[in-house]
């Protein structure tokens, strides 16, 4: 787990210099070593090293900054290391072959690198490390652009191919490894993480499209787009190739998942198979994921998600022997708070054999931290609940931990999410059935539905009706914003749309940041496995939402894992935080300073009255709404002043 970055360019407006820089920023993301590849106008490969780590002793010609300062530099590569996988330096990047025509630089996991390893040997490839990095460059030697399909883990890389003469990039099927590019008349650049293009000089410009979706609706991450007008996202199950010369850049799909569509009203009839599939599954990916030369740990919210992962793990642990006691960590709310899950938390870990550690955020904390939490981000998290992650992250931190498990992604492939009942109450009645058990949805199914269904504008007036709050934003905001999004009716295909743009690629990206942060890699099975992803979707939506219980199947999947107080459970809280009391504190401490940032979508006579009835203790029916415009200010404040 690692930060990449890199640059190609024929006008010298990009440079060594600015990557050295782009490391300071990224070195969060590898604290254990870093590494440097440019390549002159000549076409000669030279392998850097900086101050930080020294001269690498197993890199004979490897030299310093002030050797290359008079080289005419057109492509260079960085690689900050995180050691998970073989920690000794035979994993430094950026790799390369024994030809030194082909330099990677990796980001992520390659869970099933042995099997790959053992095929590749096959065709004829020597290897001269334990890493899955070094099967993942010998996997392009042989397949090119195929070994896409070949992966199962969760990567985001760019392979410099001299001998094609162009830079090769990807990022893995469902996106949880990030790849952002800047392409411009001075060159192209790419960075694991936003906040680090300022290092190469790119002035940062607000999309006024993405920003007011951001601020009428809370979302993010929906397309290729960012917040940042000229920063660009590459997505889910994509690569893309620069050529060096002409510096085009073309991007490919490589992967879709396939959706079944069908509606099966009575699943119950080959439900059996069905189960014992799925635990089949959970138990190849748990074990596949286990993988690693560092400590390991669970990360747990007392719900089914985190609960099957700890109890999997568990299980695992006692058929391969195991003999180390795993640690389990959570964000806890004050006791006696409403949605206190720590003693299900609790409970998990004790059946596990886990050891339990907990973090209780205050709201002192998260003001003091509400500037690094933004920054963190780059882009202004929907929720607070991003911060009790981020808490947690620093707690695993603390206490030596490198590796998390996480239950991300399960609640979009098993329709785990209160609104999957509208979607299935009215794929019920368009088959003339009526899912009773989804009833206590019908008010909000027939309100989202009739928003879905008329323009922007009335969409706005009604959502004014409903939330007169949303007047802090300037009419604009809607105008530019457009429709929330379609009702779906069905429950697949609501699920598919979470999947790849409304819900699961920001909760991917928080838990990449927030676990960065601290040095920390985040492992998100539900979402990155393949096979259980692909079995999920080809399975009729109508199928995982049984008797009024979301996520029927993986409930009955995870029976033997465990505990039924936990699976019989019917609320749903996630990373809890105590709202109204971080956003009292928050408007008590930082709104008179961030009421000075300058904003065209912002109300501020209204906004200073909403303030007002806030530090004033008064119900206000929708805090997520003063949450963000309060990021989206500090955000400004952050990445757009100097």
């Amino acid at each position: 787990m690692c930060g990449i970055a890199g640059f190609v360019t024929k006008t010298q407006k990009l440079g060594p210099g600015q990557l050295l820089q782009v490391s300071k920023t990224l070195r969060h993301r590898g604290p254990d070593d870093e590494g440097f590849l440019f390549v002159d106008s000549n076409g000669k490969a030279i392998e850097v090293f900086s101050g930080e780590f020294g001269k690498p002793d197993f890199i004979e010609n490897a030299k310093s900054f002030g050797e290359i300062e008079y080289l005419t530099i057109e492509t260079g590569l960085l690689h900050r290391r995180l050691s998970i996988i073989a920690p000794e330096n035979e994993g430094h990047q950026p790799m390369t072959d024994f030809e030194k025509k082909i330099w990677l630089v990796f980001n992520g996991e390659i869970y099933n690198y042995l099997s790959l390893r053992e095929e590749l040997k096959k065709e004829g490839c020597i290897f001269k490390t334990r890493t899955d990095s070094e099967v993942l460059l010998q996997a392009y030697k042989i397949w090119g652009v195929d070994c896409l399909s070949r992966l199962d883990g969760m990567w985001s890389f760019a392979i410099l191919d001299l001998n094609k003469n162009q830079l090769f990039a990807s990022t893995d099927r469902t996106g949880i490894k990030p790849f952002y590019y800047h392409k411009d008349e001075t060159g192209f650049c790419f960075s694991s993480e936003i906040k680090a293009f300022k290092n190469f000089g790119i002035e940062f410009l607000e999309n006024k499209s993405t920003v007011s979706r951001y601020l009428a609706f809370g979302l993010s991450d929906e397309s290729s787009q960012t917040l940042f007008q000229n920063i660009t996202r590459l997505q889910a199950g994509k690569y893309l190739i620069l050529d060096l010369k002409t510096e085009e850049v073309q991007i490919q799909n490589y992967h879709q998942w396939r959706v079944n569509q069908n509606y099966d009203f009575q699943p119950f009839k080959k439900e059996s198979e069905q189960v014992e599939q799925i635990r089949n599954l959970l138990l190849e990916m748990i074990s596949l994921r286990l993988q690693s030369d560092v400590p390991l740990g669970v990360c747990l919210s007392g719900g089914i998600d985190s609960s099957t992962i700890a109890g999997l793990t568990a299980y695992a642990d006692k058929i391969s022997k195991n003999s180390g006691v795993r640690k389990a960590f959570m964000a806890v709310l004050p006791k006696g708070s409403l949605g206190d899950e720590s003693h299900f938390a609790k409970m998990m870990a004790e059946k596990s054999g886990f050891e339990f550690f907990s973090t209780e955020p205050q709201a002192s904390e998260f003001v003091t931290s509400f500037e690094n939490l933004i920054y963190t981000m780059d882009e202004p998290p929907p929720g607070l609940n991003a911060f009790s992650q981020y808490e947690v992250f620093r707690k695993v931190a603390k206490e030596g931990v490198k590796v998390t498990l996480d239950g991300q992604g399960a609640d979009e492939i098993f329709a785990g999410y209160p609104r999957h009942h509208e979607s299935n109450l009215a794929e019920g009645l368009k088959h003339s059935v009526c899912q009773f058990g989804s009833l206590v949805a019908g008010k909000e199914a027939l309100l989202n539905y009739l928003r879905s269904g008329i323009g922007s504008k009335n969409s706005a007036a009604l959502l004014n009706q409903y939330k007169p709050e949303t007047a802090i934003f300037n009419p604009m905001v809607f105008e530019l914003a457009g429709g929330k999004g379609n009702f779906y009716t069905s429950v697949n295909q609501g699920l598919i749309n979470e999947f790849n743009s409304s819900s699961l690629p920001f909760l991917l990206k928080a838990a990449d940041r927030n676990s960065m942060r601290w040095s920390i890699e985040s492992r998100m099975p539900f979402a990155d496995f393949t096979p259980l992803v692909q079995y999920l979707f080809e399975t009729p939506g109508s199928a995982k939402i049984q008797n009024g219980f979301t996520k029927s199947l993986l409930r009955k999947a995870a029976s033997p894992f465990v505990p039924h107080q936990i699976l019989n459970r019917k609320d749903k809280v996630g990373f809890a935080a105590p709202n109204t009391l971080w956003l009292n504190q928050l408007y008590k401490d930082k709104s008179l300073e961030l009421l000075k940032v300058d904003s065209e979508f912002v109300d501020f006579k209204t906004l200073e009255k909403y303030r007002t009835k806030i530090l004033g203790n008064m119900h206000i029916p929708d805090f997520q709404i003063f949450w963000r415009v309060l990021a989206y200010l500090e955000w400004k404040k952050i990445f757009f002043t100097s």
